[in-house]
């Protein structure tokens, strides 16, 4: 039976407008210039020392230490309430939980933020597991998955790994698991397939019918 595991910004969550506001946040405190918005949003669902280190060039380690400690005060305080999920994803999550396939959380984002997230949006009860970075945000997507997949019992072989940028893609290819390209996320086509992504998805809806309803399921849902 497949196992299933998501990205959580730009995939099931679109966390675009507290961000880009904590970003600012973090830019500031670094002295670095500020960016329009479209320069952002280049940089969403990227870990946060790489975005600070590509955002800001020259910059010291300690100007990133700066930058993403005043991007969590921002982010906590209010960024995190500017999050919501896209269509479909609860009713994805709730098809899952009802075909009795494992769900995770495979994100980039500190752990304890994902959970908090995850209980905002009042989908933590139709996920099995969490697996976010430590607070230095050091981790790859990789180790990530690996975590999880080690966590879940889930086999690599059999298992989906949905998510929106080059990470996710990178983090599925090294453990052996499936990627799906999420096209309403931060990341493009062509940056998903560049790494190596061969499947894609329109919409939490489509990835629902396409790769987790069972084949008897999807002919009743074509012709309904």
């Amino acid at each position: 039976m497949p196992s299933y595991f998501f990205d959580l910004d730009g995939t099931l969550t679109d966390s675009r407008a507290g961000l880009i506001d904590s970003f600012r946040s973090g830019l500031e405190a670094a002295g670095a210039p500020a960016l329009p918005d479209r320069a952002l949003h280049t940089y969403l669902g990227t870990p946060l020392p790489d975005l600070f280190a590509a955002a800001c060039p020259g910059i010291t380690a300690a100007g990133i230490e700066a930058a993403i400690a005043s991007f969590r005060r921002h982010y906590e305080a209010e960024g995190i309430f500017h999050n919501t999920l896209y269509p479909g994803v609860r009713e994805m999550l709730a098809t899952l939980r009802a075909e009795g396939h494992l769900a995770w959380v495979v994100t980039s984002k500190p752990e304890p933020q994902a959970v908090r997230v995850a209980s905002l949006l009042g989908i933590d009860h139709l996920l099995h597991g969490i697996v976010g970075a430590s607070l230095a945000e050091t981790e790859t997507k990789t180790e990530l998955l690996a975590r999880a997949l080690a966590g879940s019992g889930a086999r690599a072989a059999d298992s989906f790994m949905l998510g929106d940028r080059h990470y996710d893609v990178h983090g599925a290819l090294e453990n052996g698991v499936t990627p799906v390209g999420a096209l309403w996320g931060y990341g493009t086509r062509k940056e998903l397939r560049a790494a190596g992504c061969t499947l894609f998805a329109l919409s939490a809806a489509d990835f629902t019918s396409r790769f987790v309803l069972p084949p008897s399921a999807r002919l009743r849902t074509a012709t309904a």
